[in-house]
């Protein structure tokens, strides 16, 4: 017969590598978000800083509600033995085919936006022409519209390869 001290202090330590497991896979989600949508060195750090200080109090309040708040080392262990075995074994396959995933997911999203910027496009182009032939000034006013339209149609063109 097992005491329930033993029994309590065993589930915890399988909560602690849970715990690891769940702590190392958010990690990866970040990780696939990153490859899809690179960013500087100051921007990863600021979301590795996050991302590790949220963790922290995650874990604090896992051993505050499951264990008074005592602070045991087999519960580091655990959280830390969940965290190697998730790394060895599937982290490599998540962020690989998850990243795939995500790009194939950015491109589909930028190919439906390029659409629409196209068909924004043909159905200004008669709007031009038309303010042309009413405007006063005629040439000035389109050469002035034509440029603006460029403008926004490079900026969000700027913006979407940014994706």
């Amino acid at each position: 017969m097992v005491s329930p001290g033993i029994m309590q202090q065993g589930s915890l330590f399988l909560h602690a590598m849970a715990f690891g497991v769940a702590l190392i896979f958010c990690y990866d989600l970040l990780r696939i978000f990153r490859r899809g949508v690179p960013h500087g060195t100051v921007w990863i750090a600021v979301e590795d800083m996050f991302f590790w200080l949220i963790s922290a109090f995650v874990l604090f309040q896992l051993m505050y509600e499951k264990n008074d708040g005592k602070l045991r080392w087999f519960v580091i262990m655990g959280v830390l033995l969940g965290m190697i075995l998730y790394n060895v074994s599937l982290s490599r396959f998540v962020v690989r085919f998850g990243s795939f995933f995500f790009r194939l997911i950015l491109r589909v999203i930028r190919a439906v936006i390029m659409g629409i910027v196209k068909i924004l496009q043909f159905l200004l182009k008669p709007l031009g022409k038309c303010i042309q032939r009413t405007c006063r000034t005629g040439k000035k006013s389109s050469r002035y519209v034509k440029k603006q339209l460029k403008k926004l149609y490079k900026t969000v063109k700027m913006g979407l390869c940014k994706l």
